[in-house]
């Protein structure tokens, strides 16, 4: 498969994945962690017109996972690794952290309209992430269970 080709596939499943893991969370803890809804709100505030907010919240989460996934194999190639679950994690998990202060400025930028759990939130982003890193990993490397280290 092509490099580009590989990155899109996985930048679908990995946001995917970590998107369905936000929407579980969302259902069993009856909050709004939904990244997708989450960047629609934010649309709104600025003045997105309310019929065009969800599918440009979902664009938007797609797009940045887009990033992500680049940014994986773009780690990949200049630190010379090859995808495993410990740099999959590794990379979840910066990711996490990455997409918490992001999440921070925008809902500052709100001014005070969005009353999402902020901590529960970033605890379930983190985990999220983490699951988009294992899934990159996952697919960049299809026997990773034969490479764990």
């Amino acid at each position: 498969m092509k490099p580009a080709a590989k990155v899109v596939l996985s930048s679908v499943a990995a946001t995917s994945a970590m998107t369905f893991f936000s929407y579980m969370v969302s259902d069993q803890k009856n909050k709004n962690f939904r990244e997708p809804e989450l960047l629609a709100d934010f649309f709104e505030s600025v003045d997105v017109k309310e019929k065009i907010s969800l599918p440009s919240g979902w664009v938007t989460h797609y797009l940045i996972g887009a990033g992500f996934a680049a940014g994986y194999k773009l780690f990949l190639k200049f630190e010379n690794k090859k995808a495993t679950f410990r740099n999959g994690l590794f990379y979840g998990a910066i990711a996490g952290l990455t997409g918490i202060l992001s999440w921070q400025m925008l809902f500052q930028n709100q001014h005070g309209i969005h009353k999402t759990n902020k901590k529960g939130f970033y605890a379930q982003l983190i985990i999220a992430h983490i699951i988009f890193g294992l899934t990159l990993a996952a697919i960049e490397k299809p026997d990773l269970e034969n490479n764990v280290d």
